[in-house]
């Protein structure tokens, strides 16, 4: 029992630690957050989280099999995650700010934010490694023996810990929302839009280029 706060502790450490570095899953919070409000930020967000909180699992539980399905076949991830992105960041690219703040009056899609978010960051195979470092890194010792009362100490950890990440992160751009004009939103759409493609060919490219070579040699 007396072990349950430091682990919740050092999953919150985690949690945050892993979501801070400013991926597609950052750039489409942003995006969410100016154009249709700093909830469906935060929901997107919390797609994120979950995965994390997935990631974390296995990364303590030992599926080696996982790991080892993940490794063996990075190359080909790497590539339909990618693709996926650019499909993601096209739509944000050609999607219509008036059009989504009008949307966002008359209905809340939440889910659609929270399940993009999701699988934005669960197509990302380096999100395991991610946090495989970082546990080794706060001197994480916990495993699959250490017991289901330290395992959701941890993994709740994560998920609060992750979760306040996004939550600072929308509602910190949602205190700018206000100044942009509708240009500006549009310029926001398509730079977000842009950044997310760039990101998934590069992606792809690595995990085309790295097949191609395994398939020459």
């Amino acid at each position: 029992m007396n072990d349950f706060p430091l682990n919740l502790l050092m999953g919150v450490i985690a949690g945050f630690s892993v979501s801070v570095p400013l991926g597609p899953g950052g750039l489409f919070c942003i995006q969410r957050t100016l154009s249709k409000g700093p909830r469906s930020g935060l929901v997107a967000g919390m797609g994120a989280a979950t995965s994390d909180v997935i990631y974390a699992s296995l990364a303590i539980l030992s599926l080696s099999f996982i790991r080892t399905f993940i490794e063996n076949n990075k190359n080909l991830i790497f590539l339909v995650s990618g693709m996926g992105l650019m499909i993601i960041g096209l739509a944000i690219f050609s999607s219509n700010p008036v059009k989504q703040l009008r949307q966002n009056r008359e209905s809340k899609k939440f889910w659609e934010d929270y399940l993009t978010g999701f699988l934005m960051s669960i197509t990302n195979p380096g999100c395991l490694f991610l946090i495989i470092g970082v546990f080794a890194f706060l001197g994480t010792s916990v495993d699959r023996t250490s017991g289901s009362f330290i395992i959701s100490a941890i993994l709740l950890g994560v998920f609060l810990g992750s979760t306040l990440w996004w939550f600072l992160l929308s509602t910190f751009v949602n205190l700018f929302r206000k100044k942009f004009r509708l240009r500006q939103l549009w310029n926001i759409n398509r730079f977000s839009g842009a950044a997310i493609m760039f990101l998934g060919m590069a992606a792809a490219a690595k995990g085309l280029s790295n097949l191609l070579r395994i398939l020459i040699h």
